[in-house]
């Protein structure tokens, strides 16, 4: 009888460990009243929870001021560092219990960033490249890189619970791959299958734009937040949707098209099929004047506009609290950001702009590949995997 008791309660209590597990993997560095907010358990429970994962060594705590030196800038901005009384700590994974890598090969950059669980960037670097460059070409300067940067910061990888991949364009949700047999086709399948060859981990790939956002809502601007909207003004315009930490793909892998929605119906036909998409709209006055920088004044009230209404239409549609935008356009500051602000609330539901947030994207070129890292860490590999690999 007694031990039949303690079945249910056992299994009850596991289920709540990995409640704040996957809390802590999932959104970073946390304080105890937002784990409880996160996880829905009492303050009793969650702290005898804690106790036993600070016990174990699956968790550790410490100061808002020390996740500042580890890196961790959101979790400094989420933990309310600052607030009058008691001096706020965060706990964390334990660092040792893992890491994770996140690439992006970009048009014109390939990118790799190396963090642990603790979501503590442990090394970043990049190395610039042609558009022409080819993807097996660019899987290989990925590679070479996470070779140097595992040498030069002496990393070991042995702990590696797997691969993020941003890559430009559209990528259909088959989220990942344990080997390079039967690799799906095109640029998604090649990168998958060389890397997993290469590593022996899961190798999830998405849009980098989506990673970006991801991003976003995990380190940068969106950190804490439970439903960012990203848009990214640049060369190529995109975006992404994240929802309580998961990114949003949608059926065919085309979520956050931003840029594909048309701001000029009878503007010129746009490669993807459509009538003056954003995207075209924004790379033909970029051309027209030359370059980002040398845009007028006029011309980025215009975009900017243009940019709100597309927004609106997206806002209203899932009703984010935050909204992201990045890319080279948001330099030009307030002149972007004022006129696009009057356009969401010009053609949002009062429901929707009354709550809404419209920021600029705190993170730079590593986005993406920091995305890729958020990608692994929120498509973990199976708990009872993860118990026996954290603390050995």
């Amino acid at each position: 009888m007694g031990s039949e008791s303690r079945g249910p309660l056992r299994l009850l209590r596991e289920t709540h460990e990995e409640r704040v597990i996957t809390a802590l993997r999932t959104q970073g560095p946390l304080t105890r009243a937002q784990l409880a907010e996160q996880t829905g358990l009492s303050r009793a429970t969650l702290s005898s929870i804690v106790q036993t994962l600070l016990a174990r060594q699956m968790v550790t705590e410490r100061g808002a001021a020390e996740e500042a030196v580890a890196g961790t800038p959101g979790a400094v901005r989420r933990s309310g560092a600052g607030v009058r009384g008691r001096p706020v700590s965060v706990l964390t994974l334990n660092p040792g219990g893992g890491l994770a890598v996140g690439m992006d090969l970009g048009h014109r950059r390939v990118q790799v960033t190396i963090a642990n669980v603790a979501h503590e960037i442990v090394a970043s670097d990049g190395i610039a490249c042609a558009e022409r460059t080819s993807w097996a070409r660019r899987v290989q300067l990925a590679i070479d890189l996470v070779d140097e940067l595992t040498a030069r910061h002496e990393i070991s990888l042995i702990g590696l619970a797997g691969l993020g991949v941003g890559i430009v364009g559209p990528v259909a949700p088959e989220l990942s791959v344990r080997s390079a047999r039967g690799p799906s086709p095109g640029r998604s399948g090649l990168v998958r299958g060389a890397l997993a060859e290469r590593f022996g981990v899961r190798v999830s790939v998405d849009n980098n734009t989506r990673l970006a956002a991801l991003a976003e809502a995990t380190w940068g601007a969106g950190a804490g937040v439970e439903s960012v909207l990203y848009l990214r003004l640049s060369y190529g315009v995109g975006g992404g949707l994240v929802l309580g930490g998961r990114l949003l793909a949608g059926a065919g892998g085309a979520a956050g098209e931003l840029g594909h929605i048309s701001v000029d119906r009878d503007g010129p036909r746009c490669s993807c099929g459509g009538r003056g998409c954003l995207e075209l709209y924004l790379a033909n006055l970029v051309d027209e004047y030359g370059g980002f920088d040398s845009l007028s004044p006029h011309a980025i009230t215009t975009i900017a506009t243009r940019t709100g209404e597309v927004l609106a239409a997206a806002c209203n549609a899932v009703n984010p609290e935050v909204v992201v935008v990045g890319g080279e356009l948001t330099a030009a500051g307030e002149h972007l950001f004022r006129p696009l602000r009057k356009a969401l609330r010009e053609y949002t539901h009062t429901q929707v702009h009354r709550t809404l947030r419209v920021t600029q994207a705190q993170l730079g070129y590593d986005a993406a590949a920091r995305g890729g890292i958020a990608l692994v860490l929120t498509n973990p590999p199976e708990e009872a995997e993860w118990r026996r690999t954290s603390c050995s």
